[in-house]
């Protein structure tokens, strides 16, 4: 196997550094202090439209579509970076389909939808999630 490891410390291994590099470009293409400061808004406007009488939808609708506007500055924002993890994912999960075959984890329990057991596709989701998590708290990714 991979490494010389178990199929499941070898996925780990792939899995934490295909997430650590999929988090890398959000890090250097996109302007963190501006992201933070979309939020900020949004979550400013958001409380504004919950304080708005519910007679008063046209100031409502208003205030909703600033927080779609913004909404959509920051997806615009998130764009390249996303396309540059979708590039790294695009190479990555065939080669692991193919070096990572059948029963990776057997669990003590089952899960619903899942069973006790998982493929190498669960395992990664299920391994990269939270260290996904970590990496942009670590980088200071929004």
């Amino acid at each position: 196997m991979i490494f010389g490891l178990k199929p499941i410390l070898a996925e780990l291994v792939v899995a934490v550094v295909v997430t650590f590099l999929s988090t890398i470009p959000y890090k250097f293409l996109v302007d963190q202090t501006k992201v933070r400061e979309i939020k900020e808004k949004q979550k400013e406007l958001q409380k504004k439209v919950k304080e708005v009488p519910k007679d008063n939808t046209e100031e409502a609708g208003r205030l909703s579509k600033e927080v779609l506007e913004l909404t959509n500055k920051q997806m615009m924002m998130n764009m390249k970076p996303m396309f540059v993890t979708l590039g790294l994912v695009i190479l990555i999960l065939p080669w692991m389909s193919g070096a990572f075959v059948g029963q990776i984890a057997l669990l003590p329990f089952s899960l619903p939808f899942f069973g006790n057991d998982f493929g190498w596709l669960a395992w990664y989701f299920f391994i990269s999630i939270p260290f996904t998590t970590l990496f942009r708290k670590i980088l200071g990714v929004e």
